[in-house]
């Protein structure tokens, strides 16, 4: 399974854009620069408090769970061992449900862990004042704020497509724009179909290089115009491209076909990450995504025997 990897600051801010779109003037966010969050990110006024995790080592199910145990005890602690300076935070409010807001979760017993903690928190002698009669742990995803996300992810009135002028082949015709066309052509050339037609291998390597660069620039404008949306595809393009070298490898042929299957996933990904993004856009950045990589990796294509 390929997990999302997020900042911490950018899981963060992710949040809070979809808290606020919920919530509005209702829910309370606090900042953590002076004296730390004190095991809350924001609570709304009716008794929920949030604590929003992203985990930095979530490359499989076991480490993922075991930081989001290991942040659950350590800040539900924090607002036991703090119990004025929680009362001081809250003012009148009373909390009945602190939530783990998480990018995803895929085991059982973090739901486990989230019920421990609870009664431990219930057991506390005598009972912190923060603390209402009832009280519940949860661990929640992005997937509970699916409306908000859409509006947050898909801003733009009309699908967003963004016209780039087509690049001109001199960009890869001399010095360094030149080795990386050789390098391109090396790695083609072991696709029997390409290599036996020498004027279809150069079509298909300028057309490749072309929508490398044509990628370029969207990335370039969507960073500086859209940067909700870049920030989701940006998300998206270093998880595929982490393990492309892998996939590829595990895949018996080689060339276009690998090629074109690579790029139809990755559309399909991009639509869903960004849904205010058209399809023809998503299309070109999956194309620049696997041109990139093409030019950049050292993998070749296994020869046909």
């Amino acid at each position: 399974m390929i997990r999302e990897q997020w900042s911490g600051g950018e899981w963060e801010a992710y949040c809070r854009h979809l808290l606020s779109m919920r919530y509005d003037s209702n829910i309370q966010f606090i900042p953590a620069r002076d004296k730390g969050d004190g095991g809350l990110e924001a609570f709304r006024f009716d008794g929920v408090g949030y604590q929003c995790y992203a985990p930095e080592d979530a490359y499989s199910m076991d480490s993922q769970t075991t930081s989001q145990k290991r942040k659950m005890t350590k800040d539900l602690k924090r607002l036991c061992d703090d119990i004025e300076g929680t009362c001081r935070l809250l003012g009148d409010v009373r909390l009945h449900t602190w939530v783990l807001m998480t990018p995803q979760f895929d085991s059982r017993s973090l739901v486990e862990h989230a019920q421990k903690k609870k009664k431990d928190v219930l057991d506390i002698d005598p009972r912190p004042k923060w603390l209402a009669a009832e009280f519940k742990v949860l661990v929640i995803t992005d997937e509970e704020f699916a409306s908000e996300r859409a509006r947050l992810l898909g801003q733009v009135e009309t699908q967003l497509h963004l016209d780039i002028p087509d690049p001109d082949a001199s960009l890869w015709g001399s010095g360094n724009g030149n080795e990386m066309a050789d390098r391109v052509t090396t790695k083609l050339s072991v696709v029997p179909s390409l290599a036996s037609d020498p004027e279809w291998l150069a079509d298909y390597r300028d057309e490749m290089l072309r929508m490398f660069f044509r990628g370029q620039s969207q990335m370039d404008r969507l960073k500086v115009e859209y940067p909700t949306f870049h920030a989701a595809v940006d998300r998206r393009l270093k998880v595929v491209l982490s393990t492309l070298t892998m996939t590829v490898s595990s895949m018996g042929q080689p060339g276009t076909e690998v090629i074109e299957t690579l790029v139809r996933r990755l559309t399909e990904s991009l639509k869903s990450d960004a849904p205010g993004l058209s399809s023809v856009l998503c299309e070109q950045i999956a194309w620049y995504a696997v041109s990139s990589w093409l030019i950049r990796c050292p993998l070749r294509f296994r020869r046909v025997a």
